[in-house]
């Protein structure tokens, strides 16, 4: 279990304060060499109820889980990723510092946490403090959220507090959350600090905190108040009128009743529908159209054209558009789950200074090391990549097994993006459910950009050290360059066949995955091929081309 002393931080800016206490920014220290991270210094209240052991749990539990899994909650929440010491005991934690795109500028305020309790106002406040925001984005907030509070508690993790303050935004063309003070929730029924709820998001009364059907009936009130744009509302007329399936949910959730709720994993269906139902126009009312139509013929016939002079050509009609109750097409991407099925790399996070205790040692084989890389120092930025060590007179050192484990992080973090892949052309060759399609079209994208990531990250990466490692490298970046394009345009054909009947036509587009696919599929071949020996040098796992 990580740990750190904490005369070994230097405190960077103050980030904030509340009732469990201080967060301060550490510059120069990362998680996974990749994200800046931050200190909650516990208030002395908070310190006299902390129950050491379940925060202590709490650290090891991400390295505990498989890695795919373990990124993918990292990704998505503040964690605390080590213990902090002082002469008297655990002082604070460690955690990932919340992400840039997670903060509102406003005006009026300045900067500040792009908390959901901003979205819960009308449109007025809003412009105001310059927040624009459509429905379909919205929606695709709550669908984020509810995937992510499905995945912990498969994971045996309730939030217990949530509320609009613990919930940060970010919207664009894929809105998505992130969630702080994480070291207030239940895991596996273990409570590092004392339950608490916030005003106005409290459970019915008499009811247990920090359950799963607890966090269900918050997130029914969060969906209502989100889609009404009020701070305290019950009222799911909102709701039931955008979608009444969502309606249906929403009123089950608030109920009194905790074995009558939803599952968070019982949203995903309604919300993916109702962000499906916004982007198809509705065909306008046939009586609204008679109805205008009959309107602007009287309003000629009581107002008719003064006659033209001789010769004069008549005037082209005006453009009209019948008045319906169609929607607009949305423009905004959809937002898709983040590639993270294949997403590798977690475990505890390290002090490079070599004071902290309980981290030290060697990680297991497939997980990575969270390291702690301080600016200046001749360390790289991306710690779990590099190819070398650095001394402290900052030179590098050419080590191949360093480089072999970088090129190894890399290929675990692509593992799985296949079956993603598959399955999602497999669902528009098939011609399957509409919304399925074009959600399987938003994965393709998503995994084609994260393929442009792991490209990205792969030219950082030094082989000097590795026999022949430029080719190496070069067939890897190969084949993820070729999947990228295998994968955007089986995405476009994904798009054009939504709504087929039967099997999907294999056009250009199709043709162009194909063809992208089987360059990807040779490039990966000799991949394995030159890797594979390596592997076995190295104490590695062995790579199958239809995984990379």
């Amino acid at each position: 279990m990580t740990k750190v002393r904490v005369e070994k931080l230097t405190k960077g800016d103050k980030l904030g304060q509340g009732g469990q206490g201080t967060v301060w920014a550490l510059p120069g220290r990362k998680i996974n060499g990749e994200w800046p991270v931050a200190y909650k210094e516990y208030s002395a209240v908070c310190r006299d109820e902390l129950d050491g052991p379940a925060l202590d749990a709490m650290v090891e539990f991400v390295p505990g889980l498989p890695t795919e899994t373990g990124l993918w909650l990292c990704e998505r929440l503040a964690w605390p990723a080590a213990v902090v010491l002082d002469d008297r005991g655990r002082c604070g934690i460690l955690m990932r510092l919340v992400p840039d795109g997670f903060f509102i500028d406003s005006p009026q305020a300045g900067r500040n946490l792009a908390g959901f309790q901003f979205l819960l106002n009308d449109e007025g406040y809003l412009r105001r403090v310059g927040i624009s925001i459509t429905v379909e984005q919205r929606l695709q907030l709550l669908l984020d959220l509810s995937r992510t509070l499905a995945g912990l508690h498969r994971l045996g993790v309730v939030v217990g507090d949530l509320s609009p303050k613990n919930v940060l935004f970010r919207l664009g063309a894929e809105p998505s959350c992130f969630l702080i003070d994480c070291d207030a929730m239940r895991v596996d029924g273990r409570d590092a600090l004392d339950q608490r709820e916030t005003p106005d998001w409290s459970l019915p009364q008499g009811e247990p905190l920090a359950t799963g059907r607890g966090d269900s009936y918050k997130f029914g009130l969060l969906v209502v108040r989100l889609l009404a744009g009020e701070q305290d509302s019950r009222d799911t007329g909102a709701v039931g009128a955008l979608s009444a399936d969502l309606g249906r949910l929403a009123a089950a959730a608030i109920g009194t009743d905790p074995a009558r709720r939803p599952e968070l994993a019982d949203w995903e269906r309604p919300l993916l529908r109702a962000i499906e139902e916004l982007r198809t126009p509705s065909a306008p009312d046939p009586d609204e159209v008679a109805a205008w139509i009959g309107a602007t013929l009287a309003a000629g016939a009581q107002h008719p054209a003064p006659p033209r002079p001789p010769g004069t050509p008549a005037p082209a009609p005006p453009a009209a558009t019948p008045p319906g109750p169609g929607r607009v097409l949305a423009t905004v991407v959809f937002a898709g789950l983040l590639v993270w099925a294949g997403v590798k790399g977690v475990s505890a996070l390290g002090d490079d200074s070599g004071t902290g205790s309980g981290s030290s040692g060697s990680a297991p084989a497939a997980v990575s090391t969270y390291r702690s890389t301080p600016y200046g120092s001749g360390g790289t930025s991306g710690g779990t990549t590099g190819g070398g060590t650095t001394g402290g007179s900052g030179t590098t050192a050419v080590d191949p097994v360093n480089q072999a484990k970088a090129i190894d992080l890399l290929l675990n973090r692509n593992d799985g993006t296949r079956k993603v892949v598959t399955s999602a052309v497999q669902a528009a060759d098939g011609c399957g459910n509409t919304v399925d399609v074009r959600y399987g079209a938003s994965q393709l994208r998503q995994a084609a950009a994260g393929r442009d990531s792991l490209v990205a990250r792969l030219q950082g990466v030094d082989t000097s050290a590795l026999p022949g490692g430029a080719n190496l490298a070069a067939q890897l970046s190969s084949a993820w360059t070729a999947s990228a394009a295998a994968d955007r345009a089986f995405a476009r054909w994904a798009d054009d066949v939504a709504g087929c009947d039967g099997n999907a036509p294999h056009t250009a587009d199709w043709n162009e995955g194909y063809n992208q696919s089987q360059v990807a599929t040779a490039a990966k071949k000799a991949f394995a091929a030159a890797w594979n020996p390596l592997a076995d040098r190295y104490g590695l796992a062995h790579c199958d081309p239809d995984a990379i």
